[in-house]
């Protein structure tokens, strides 16, 4: 499914150098590959539709 993730923060996930957390300005959580984003920017991802353990979105891709 396709989101438009607007970064509110990101940080490292804790024990690894390959995976960020991602909170939109709503609140959502995404978990997915480490990219360079920047908080206040709006970016296109591809993700899950399903909450994983009804927390977190696990985005597939970067659309942008």
């Amino acid at each position: 499914m396709k989101y438009v993730l607007k970064v509110a923060e990101h940080q490292l996930k804790p024990g690894s150098q390959k995976e960020m957390y991602y909170i939109d300005e709503k609140g959502e959580l995404f978990v997915g590959p480490v990219k360079d984003v920047t908080s206040g920017k709006t970016y296109k991802v591809e993700a899950t539709p399903r909450r994983f353990g009804g927390s977190y979105h696990r985005i597939i891709s970067w659309l942008d």
